[in-house]
């Protein structure tokens, strides 16, 4: 029987298409787990490269930051730490032919995005001690702002109550010289009544000197009257601006205050008119006196050129000198029918000095006794804050009172100094100086605002204290004619002694205690006569401290609610620089990387479609391919 072997042939044909199905269906599958098996390596190469973040950032800060000068180090260590998964001996054999960094964002990037994300990450796990919610801090952000209108309008409106007192001052000037007029006036007539001529003359000279000085004293008046209505207008306008910041209660008791001025004004004005014509009465006296001198003069001259015609002759001079004491009778002195001035000049100057002390002593008056200012300098020309160009953008209350929070916990200040050179870190966040005591004395002028105004707000709410200060204004200006200025004189008492107990509050906070943010009258620690006193060269001691009140630090926090976030970042960056740059020399930032994308190109070889099936597992085969493997990874 003859053999055939179309069946065998047909049937390995068939088991060689079944065969190549079955091998191109691995080879698939294979590839397939290649690709996760890779992916996989890629990111654990990549968690393994980020787990040599910075921890001297980590320790003292809570801030992840990967240090790499360039970007070949992060490719080549990613490389080093995906080489043990390419070497394996598995289904996945593949070689690494190139690695490469596709995009690199370090943590001063993103107008401090990537800093703010990592703040955020942090204070979200239930670190943050939820002093200030939104609601909360939206409060005392809006508290903060009616504090500092206050302050700017009552010091506006001080230094208009101290432009009236120049006013009275003026007044006052233009009365002695009134008065001295009158005494010259009866000096004169007295020397005519005793028929001394050439002694007339001599009171007239000095009594028309007296009389030039009016119209340059009533000028000067209506000088400093004018400048004081101007100014008057724009503490309104400003109070219009301020307005909106300021609570009802607020916004009415400045409306009374500023109707009080301009009471002053309209009394002033009466005044005014009084004074007006007094120049033109003063030349019309000039004249009656010259003329008066001129007739004396001619008496005198008459009675020395006289000669008796017989020795029973007698010169009349009652008769020659009747006409000129007639004349001169006909001058009325010059007077204003109002009393001007302030009375008591001790009070007033101590009112002064008050204002005068932070001018010229700021620190040293604030500053606790025993305490001393650091003297450490900051180079901030050199720190992110001012070698990166960045553009300011808006971050919401929350996000703000979360990072001002963390700016508490990480960050020293005048009472926390934490033994560094350049100490006050929260004072630099508000205010960028270059030194220590320049930042220190921009913060403690702030809180001083603050304060000031936060107390003058209490004032104006406590009908009693508004009392003792408007006793305390009618003995300075004493029984003037006009009223309104007591009104005012008590304003500025009231802004005295708010900015008296302000020292005193800020002395309590610089020693560690607490001070409430609005005060009660339990409060309360400066009476009238203490702050006098304190003028007076007297000591102030700080006020009680209340368990409920808020610390310095506290304070600080608030103020860095309205600081601008991205230049707040910036200026948290300048202090983590310069704090890790004393542990390593030329430490930056900007060389901290927050994401990384890595691209890793590999050639891998087909196991099933290679000769040699059992021979071939590890690729020694000579058909490959590519495969590319991104990752990334940001903290």
């Amino acid at each position: 029987m003859k053999w055939k072997g179309q069946i065998s042939v047909f049937l390995s044909l068939i088991l060689i298409c079944v065969c190549g199905l079955l091998c191109g269906l691995l080879e698939s599958a294979r590839t397939a787990g290649a690709r996760c098996y890779l992916q996989m390596a890629a990111h654990s190469a990549m968690d393994s490269l980020f787990s040599q973040y910075h921890r001297g950032l980590w320790e003292q800060y809570r801030i992840f930051g990967l240090e790499h000068l360039e970007e070949e180090d992060a490719a080549e260590e990613f490389s080093a730490f995906l080489k043990p998964y390419l070497e394996q001996e598995n289904w996945y054999p593949f070689e690494q032919e190139d690695c490469y960094v596709t995009a690199r964002q370090v943590l001063t990037d993103d107008q401090g995005g990537y800093l703010e994300k990592e703040i955020m990450e942090y204070m979200k796990y239930g670190i943050w001690t939820k002093e200030w919610t939104g609601d909360s801090a939206g409060e005392a952000l809006k508290a903060l702002t009616e504090a500092g209108q206050v302050s700017d309008l009552t010091r506006s409106m001080e230094i208009q109550t101290k432009e009236a007192w120049k006013l009275e001052k003026t007044l006052e000037d233009l009365g002695k010289c009134l008065n001295e007029q009158r005494s010259l006036k009866e000096q004169a007539a007295g020397a005519l009544d005793r028929e001394d001529g050439n002694g007339f003359c001599r009171e007239g000279d000095r009594l028309i000197r007296e009389l030039e000085k009016i119209p340059g004293l009533v000028k000067k008046y209506e000088k400093q009257a004018d400048a004081f209505g101007k100014e008057l207008e724009e503490i309104e306008r400003s109070y219009g601006e301020k307005a909106p910041d300021l609570s009802d209660a607020m916004q009415d008791a400045f409306k009374k205050e500023l109707a009080e001025y301009g009471s002053y004004t309209d009394k002033d004005g009466e005044r005014r008119r009084q004074i007006a014509g007094l120049p033109d009465l003063a030349e019309e006296r000039i004249q009656l006196v010259e003329e008066v001198q001129q007739e004396a003069k001619e008496v005198e001259q008459y009675i020395a050129d006289w000669e008796p015609e017989d020795e029973d002759d007698e010169l009349d001079t009652a008769a020659l000198w009747a006409p000129v004491q007639a004349h001169f009778a006909g001058y009325q002195a010059l007077t204003i029918p109002f009393e001007a001035g302030i009375k008591d000049k001790e009070k007033e100057g101590l009112l002064k000095k008050l204002r005068e002390m932070a001018e010229q002593g700021f620190l040293s008056l604030m500053i606790p006794d025993g305490m001393e200012v650091s003297g450490g300098t900051l180079s901030p020309d050199s720190y992110p804050s001012h070698r990166i160009a960045f553009e300011e953008r808006g971050l919401d209350i929350l996000e703000k009172a979360m990072t001002a929070e963390y700016c508490q916990v990480f960050f020293n200040h005048f009472c926390d100094t934490g033994g560094k050179e350049t100490s006050y870190e929260l004072e630099y966040l508000l205010f960028g100086q270059d030194t220590d005591r320049e930042n220190l004395t921009q913060t403690l002028e702030m809180l001083l605002a603050v304060r000031e105004g936060m107390n003058l707000i209490h004032i104006l709410g406590d009908s009693e204290k508004r009392e003792q200060a408007r006793s305390l204004a009618a003995s300075i200006v004493g029984a003037t004619g006009v009223l309104p200025l007591v009104t005012i004189t008590a304003f500025l008492i009231m802004g005295v002694w708010a900015f008296g107990e302000a020292v005193a509050d800020i002395r309590t906070l610089l020693s560690g205690g607490r001070v409430p943010l609005l005060k009660s009258r339990d409060d309360w620690c400066l009476s009238l006569e203490g702050l006098l006193d304190f003028a007076a060269g007297g000591s102030l001691e700080g006020t009680r401290s209340q368990e409920a009140g808020l610390d310095y630090e506290q304070y600080l926090t608030i103020f860095l609610f309205p600081v601008p976030g991205t230049l707040l970042l910036y200026r948290m960056m300048d202090v983590m620089e310069m704090n890790l740059s004393r542990e390593q020399a030329g430490f930056l930032l900007s060389d901290l990387a927050y994401r990384v994308d890595i691209r890793t190109e590999l050639c891998g070889k087909h196991v099933y479609f290679s000769l040699g099936l059992w021979k071939s597992l590890t690729g020694t085969g000579d058909v490959t391919y590519p495969l590319a493997v991104g990752a990334s990874r940001a903290y």
